[in-house]
């Protein structure tokens, strides 16, 4: 059984190279907001994601399906004007800008 570190150090490893893949992989199609799309945040993002920054603008990073693979393209992560990120946002919960 691997130790904490070494899941953490493989953890980061396939972040990292996930994160370097969407440099040369274009967005899959069918997502709904583009790579670097400006996007509003709904006010109520429901009780489940309470705890997420709502009520702002942010711009589009990628969608799951981009730096992960698989065929969620509903699923993004955004960067906030401040430089922080978040994910995963619902397509239903954002609106183009």
């Amino acid at each position: 059984m691997k130790s904490l570190q070494e899941r953490t150090a493989e953890a980061h490893g396939y972040f990292h190279q996930c994160m370097e893949n969407l440099k040369h992989t274009p967005a899959p199609a069918g997502q709904k907001f583009a790579v670097g799309q400006r996007v509003r945040i709904a006010k109520d993002l429901g009780p489940s994601m309470s705890h997420f920054t709502a009520d702002c603008e942010a711009t589009v990073k990628y969608t799951y399906a981009h730096a992960f693979g698989g065929n969620d393209i509903k699923s993004y992560s955004l960067i906030f004007d401040d430089g922080s990120t978040s994910a995963w946002y619902k397509e239903h919960q954002l609106s183009a800008i």
